[in-house]
């Protein structure tokens, strides 16, 4: 393995490390009831950005693991609703936003060209990163469980998303883009 995939492989564990430890603990999934902000974003958006879409994937996989495991591990009258309604359902809803995350961040630096890496592409790519999973889980939510009182549905899931988006959206926007800066400076070099 030459130098390059060695960092690679090292940063993608440390990443995924602090990722499993953010998910495991109140930290990354911050309880203000009614609502659930989550910084779990963060982790992939910074991975990606740095190391490269298959980084993204790895992290938002854990990120989605997290997710999974907090159903039971922390059970909610909401969260086992989702899950007795069908499993799998459950499974495409919890992981499939998660690990669009690296995709859409990778996507949006990339769309940046010639400056990609810069604070602009690395803020735009965060707010984005963030939303695509907030509007993500919430809008599987909709497009699975309309059926249910679907004007009830419909505001709960804006104000949802309303409220955690921006609050999400802002953490990255305000934690990532530091990080990112700090990171290419300390290692002179662009996001991947």
């Amino acid at each position: 393995m030459n130098r390059n995939g060695t960092r690679k492989l090292v940063i993608t564990a440390i990443l995924a490390a602090l990722t499993l430890a953010l998910g495991l603990t109140p930290i990354g999934y911050i309880s203000i009831q009614p609502v659930e902000i989550t910084l779990m974003c963060i982790p992939v958006i910074i991975g990606t950005l740095m190391e490269g879409l298959g980084c993204g994937l790895v992290l938002g996989g854990i990120f989605g693991l997290t997710s999974f495991l907090t159903v039971f591990l922390k059970p909610t009258v909401f969260s086992q609703a989702v899950v007795g309604a069908s499993m799998p359902l459950a499974i495409v809803m919890i992981f499939l936003p998660r690990l669009l995350v690296p995709v859409v961040v990778w996507l949006v630096n990339r769309a940046f060209r010639k400056r990609a890496g810069s604070p602009l592409a690395v803020a735009v790519a965060a707010v984005a990163g963030s939303l695509t999973n907030t509007v993500g889980f919430l809008g599987l939510l909709y497009v699975f469980f309309v059926g249910l009182l679907p004007d009830l549905v419909a505001a709960v899931l804006a104000a949802g998303t309303a409220l955690n988006g921006t609050v999400e959206a802002a953490a990255a926007l305000v934690l990532a883009v530091p990080i990112v800066m700090a990171l290419q400076k300390a290692t002179k070099r662009r996001p991947a």
